[in-house]
């Protein structure tokens, strides 16, 4: 058995005879003699591959669990709009103290002097939303009815998939008409088209005609869903639902041009609606307005902070599953001082020898990759399935993870194999008492 052993040794470290046609390093064989190596001790091999199974697999659904949170923050404001201004009612605080206490009420003459600002491409406006039972012949529910003008869908991004819009007729009169969100189109209208079907709205069971129905929106940065809405004409809600009220105004949105700085129409919007509002100069604000671009910038920044730092925290497992390479294939060289001692004596260089170690951690390295890299996406689309949590895998993150896990290979197994080939024959074979 050793003579087949040291006549296999030969012919894959052994020099050719032929000095006028040397033959370069046999590579291949030396892939089968570390994949042999490394079948020997699975269970050592295993554990050597554990860390970097587990770094591998931790930083890619790391990173796929933050791209998916930064994905789905930036739909939700996208779903808001583009270039929108959102101005609420509410007076601003200066020190923890509120600087002006009187309640604004909106009027159309405030939307009529923002729509003439040449900062301004379009305004709309929405009332405060009303929590009321809807019910068709079958199915009911209970929903959130907010009262809109015609432009606000198109402000707000919102495609009307099939029907109609509100006309300026239906918001003068205030005509029971209703344009309801995909989500309600499905509880009351699973089997069958909502167009020209009625609602009965509230307990007075007041029948309102669906005109259209909405295109999916998703769910809000508060996680509520967006399609769970009925709309209607704001003059009608006010007329219905909200008699008390003082004006249908609740909520403005203005869109502002492409070409038009954020700053300077919220300027312009603030200096109109202190004229229009007769705001005197020694109090604050009566309302507030909110830049989506803004809010957007700050959730985006601070998700990718936190996708980076939950890839950083992952990393530390790729670092700990160097060492644990390392201090396997430490062990390994010891292990086989014989056998390097045998190779180094029937003339293996020490090139081969470093090649040969160096492979098998390169190998260990490369296994423990791709199996941490099929439980990282496993376990991402498990848990985009089972708890909903939003996943969004990148091709730069799983190279990323599989490039540092190469290097891990190559530098945690650089030391041992450069400690194999620095090994003299004879000293090697004394080591182990031959």
């Amino acid at each position: 058995m050793m003579a087949r052993c040291i006549e296999l040794l030969q012919k894959l470290f052994g020099h050719s005879h032929k000095p006028k046609h040397p033959h370069p390093p046999v590579f291949f064989p030396l892939i089968a003699e570390a994949w042999i190596s490394i079948g020997t001790n699975r269970v050592r091999a295993l554990l050597a591959m554990l860390g970097i199974i587990i770094g591998v697999g931790s930083v890619v659904l790391m990173v796929a669990i933050g791209s998916g949170s930064q994905k789905k923050v930036e739909e939700a404001i996208h779903a808001l709009g583009n270039n929108i201004l959102i101005i609420m009612p509410g007076g601003n605080q200066q020190q923890g103290l509120r600087v002006n206490f009187q309640q604004v009420v909106f009027t159309n003459k405030d939307i009529n002097a923002l729509a003439q600002l040449p900062t301004v491409e379009g305004v709309a406006y929405a009332t405060f939303p009303v929590q009321q039972a809807v019910t068709s012949y079958i199915f009911n529910t209970k929903t959130s009815m907010v009262g809109v003008i015609p432009d606000y869908f198109a402000i707000r991004n919102w495609v009307i998939e099939d029907g109609n819009n509100f006309t300026s007729e239906d918001i003068r009169l205030g005509k029971r008409v209703t344009i309801i969100g995909s989500t309600i189109a499905k509880k009351l209208f699973p089997d069958q088209n909502p167009l020209g079907q009625t609602v009965s709205i509230g307990d007075s069971k007041l029948r309102f005609l669906v005109i259209g129905v909405l295109q999916v929106k998703g769910a809000s940065l508060e996680g509520r869903d967006q399609d769970d809405t009925v709309f209607m004409p704001a003059t009608a809600l006010q007329t219905y639902f909200s008699p008390y009220s003082p004006s249908p105004v609740q909520t403005i949105y203005v869109k502002v041009p492409e070409n038009v700085s954020m700053s300077d129409a919220t300027d312009d919007i603030k200096e109109t609606l202190r004229q229009t509002q007769k705001i005197p100069e020694s109090m604050g604000d009566s309302f507030m307005i909110y830049n989506l671009d803004a809010i957007m910038k700050v959730q985006a920044d601070s998700t990718a902070a936190f996708s980076l730092l939950l890839g950083a925290i992952a990393s530390i497992s790729l670092v700990v599953g160097s060492i644990g390479i390392m201090n396997i294939m430490l062990v390994t060289v010891s292990e086989r001082t014989r056998e390097i001692g045998i190779r180094k004596a029937i003339g293996a260089t020490r090139q081969q020898i470093l090649i040969q170690f160096l492979l098998e951690a390169v190998m260990i390295a490369g296994i423990g990759s791709i199996v941490g890299l099929v439980l990282g996406l496993g376990g991402g689309w498990s848990a985009q399935y089972w708890f909903n949590i939003p996943i969004a895998f990148s091709m730069w993150s799983v190279m990323m993870a599989l490039v540092m896990a190469g290097g891990i290979g190559i530098a945690s197994g650089l030391y041992p194999a450069y400690k194999a080939a620095r090994m003299e024959p004879i000293e090697a074979l004394r080591a182990v008492g031959a």
